[in-house]
């Protein structure tokens, strides 16, 4: 085997392995690096038995090479030039991929990515060396064997530069979490912590417009909200101008908002809802609780807890605060300090009227909403309890909050005026209460159609199928077109379907979300109606 042939054949296996290890890494990178969850997802798509495209590719090449250089036919340079082309085009494929949140190379994915492509090549290379040993035959089918191998545990490629690389992510993590705390001791903003099952991060828009009125305030951006990327805002955003901090709090386990807690030390906590958001990873609804409620527990005496009225779990949560409560509520409450009254949706608002108990009175205000839905009034009186307890006015707070522009992607409304479309993005939704209330907003838009785009609720455990079911048959009564993004996790929606009597003229299916909007585009005419909901192709629609 010459120089040129040995080459090319290392050139197509890293052309190869770094295909997969881009999809694998932007998974993981989406998982927040944890390989246990890469692996569920590789679990649930039976990806070790769906790479025969690769299978082909790698262990083909290796036997021409080995055929061409054992009957010298054909030039093996001529072969192992295909393969090398072969492996380029598969590559360039899997980088190109559409993908609704790409892959981010930050310091630690080029770290990890890197040094997963060279323990990868490293393996191909000894195992050709091994080979060699014997004989050339044997050196090329081991390293077409090791390539093909590299290829379909890719992901144990990773696990071990992760492992090998534990020790350098952990000084970077103490370091730049040691710079987040001195930036929070010298700036010393007011802190409101903010977490839920749902409508965490459009509570946070409303609340950072509420506290604005009493100076610069700091939301965390996007949905930067587990503690890495709380540290990350605290590092690029916080400045000694801000008078309040906002903070997001996710979770995926106990102890996730406890530790969010101990960094930023909120005086004030709003819990928005607790519900079966994540179930899959916290296993129990009871956890769930658990896990919300440290944001509770954490709070100073001389701090402020404030949640929903309505719901038990929220008021269990409320009990466990050393600190005052205060509550909300989207219907009167004898227990709520704030509530709503008249909830209409409108000309594209959601009016109703903001009611504050002042003592024996009842202080009230019209609201007149750009964010659409029932379940928004919550997030928006969430904020106006923060208001009060600020003392804010009622007018003042109804003008503030009817001033709010919906989140990216969270029941935004889009109208193409040239098309005549109305679009109303709810893509970053993955809940079913607020998917319902997503289908109430469309059934009450004015339309000559209808239309639901969606790959279904996910992370929901085994709830999972049958609140896909009870979207399926909401989606029935109210959608004209139904457009399914995804495979089999489809089954159920198409199940609530039927159960809901939908036409099934009116049913598409479609792979992924690039197809789905090319149909859309050849489909969808003046006057219709378009709702997104939970477009999460990435880490779902292709299972």
């Amino acid at each position: 085997m010459t120089p040129a042939v040995f080459g090319l054949g290392l050139l197509g296996a890293a052309a190869l392995l770094s295909g997969r290890l881009h999809e694998l890494l932007h998974l993981l990178q989406l998982e927040h690096y944890e390989i246990s969850r890469l692996r569920v997802w590789i679990a649930r798509r039976s990806e070790r038995v769906q790479l025969a495209p690769a299978a082909l590719v790698a262990g083909g090449g290796g036997v021409l090479v080995l055929l061409t250089d054992v009957a010298a036919d054909v030039p093996s340079l001529a072969i192992a030039l295909l393969f090398a082309g072969l492996a380029s085009g598969y590559a360039i494929g899997r980088w190109r991929r559409p993908q609704a949140k790409p892959l981010v190379f930050t310091p630690r994915a080029r770290r990890l990515g890197s040094l997963a492509l060279l323990l990868g090549l490293a393996t191909v290379v000894a195992a050709a060396y091994a080979g060699a040993q014997v004989s050339l035959p044997a050196a090329i089918a081991a390293a077409a064997a090791t390539t093909l191998l590299s290829h379909v545990f890719a992901d144990a490629l990773l696990a071990a530069a992760n492992l090998v690389l534990s020790p350098v992510q952990g000084v970077e993590r103490r370091r730049f979490v040691k710079r987040a705390r001195g930036r929070l001791r010298a700036v010393s903003p007011r802190v409101v912590g903010i977490t839920g099952s749902y409508g965490k991060t459009t509570t946070k828009a409303c609340v950072a417009a509420v506290a604005g009125l009493r100076g610069p305030a700091y939301p965390t951006p996007a949905s930067f909200n587990s503690f890495l990327g709380v540290v990350r805002a605290i590092n690029e955003g916080l400045d000694p101008r801000h008078r309040t901090f906002v903070v997001e709090m996710g979770a995926y386990r106990r102890g996730d908002v406890a530790a969010l807690c101990e960094l930023v030390q909120p005086t004030v906590g709003i819990l928005t809802t607790v519900g079966p958001a994540h179930l899959e990873r916290f296993g129990s609804l009871e956890a769930i609780e658990v896990a919300k409620g440290e944001l509770a527990e954490a709070l100073p005496p001389d701090g402020r807890f404030i949640t929903r009225a309505e719901e038990a779990a929220c008021q269990r949560i409320a009990e466990r605060a050393g600190c005052p409560v205060d509550l909300f509520a989207t219907e009167p409450h004898p227990d709520a300090l704030v509530w709503a009254e008249e909830i209409t949706l409108e000309e594209g608002r959601t009016r109703f009227e903001l009611c504050i108990r002042r003592g024996a009175s009842v202080e009230r205000a019209p609201v007149k909403a750009r964010l659409l839905g029932a379940h928004n009034v919550a997030n928006l009186l969430a904020a106006a309890t923060f208001g009060v307890e600020s003392g804010v006015a009622a007018d003042v707070l109804a003008r503030v909050l009817g001033s709010i522009e919906p989140p990216a992607h969270r029941l935004a409304p889009i109208v193409n005026h040239a098309a005549g479309i109305v679009v109303i993005d709810d893509a970053y939704n993955a809940n079913p209460a607020g998917a319902a209330a997503a289908l109430g907003v469309l059934a009450a838009h004015p339309a000559r159609r209808r239309l639901l785009v969606t790959p279904g609720l996910v992370e929901l455990g085994d709830r999972e199928d049958e609140e896909n079911r009870k979207l399926g048959e909401r989606a029935a009564a109210v959608c004209d077109v139904v457009v399914l993004v995804g495979g089999e996790r489809t089954r159920p929606i198409r199940e609530g379907l039927q159960r809901g009597g939908f036409d099934e003229s009116g049913l598409r299916l479609v792979g992924d979300s690039s197809e789905a909007a090319a149909l859309l585009a050849t489909t969808t005419r003046s006057g219709d109606v378009v709702l997104f909901e939970n477009d999460l192709p990435d880490l779902y629609s292709r299972a």
